[in-house]
């Protein structure tokens, strides 16, 4: 299916009454996000929502966390309820229930893959890390990323100590525990 931002549709010659139209209930189009469409009726995927929250957060917008994990080739994980995604420090959009927006001053260059600007495997799984409340969630995301050899635990450490301290006990007690002595 897809994902356009009302912006797009209008600067195309679609007049607003024809997407208010579309988009009423039964109809062909849906809101999935305020300015945000999804060009089908069916309920949207996981993908809808990943591009749906990054159309929303705006053209810095990075996907963090696992979702942008899955798309660097660790499907296994299991996805947590809401797409994370960290945009500039300046925007002040906000989430919902479907969307975990986060901002931060530490904007990573994103790695692109398919379209979609990725943060590196070892911010995404940090910020997956940070959110995760249930430490054996949290062991599981983080020796996947290492055993896979994509980080190391001092390289993680070492992004756990650049940025903010916010929810970084539990992944670093839980490293210190997997780096070999």
């Amino acid at each position: 299916m897809d994902v356009i931002k009302t912006s797009d549709l209008k600067a195309a010659g679609v007049p607003r009454y024809k997407i208010d139209l579309r988009c009423r209930p039964g109809g062909p189009w849906q809101r999935i996000l305020p300015g945000v469409l999804l060009l089908g009726a069916a309920p949207p995927t996981r993908a809808d929502r990943v591009r749906a929250a990054l159309a929303y957060a705006g053209p810095e917008a990075v996907l963090t966390g696992v979702d942008a994990l899955h798309a660097q080739g660790f499907p296994d994980l299991p996805l947590p309820p809401r797409v994370h995604v960290l945009q500039p420090a300046g925007r002040r959009r906000s989430g919902d229930h479907h969307v975990l927006l986060e901002r931060t001053t530490r904007l990573p260059s994103p790695v692109l893959k398919d379209g979609l600007p990725l943060a590196p495997p070892a911010r995404a799984v940090l910020d997956a890390a940070r959110a995760e409340p249930h430490p054996a969630r949290t062991r599981t995301l983080l020796t996947a990323v290492l055993s896979s050899g994509a980080c190391t635990p001092h390289t993680l450490l070492a992004e756990l100590d650049a940025g903010s301290t916010r929810g970084t006990a539990t992944p670093r007690t839980l490293l210190h525990t997997l780096i070999p002595r």
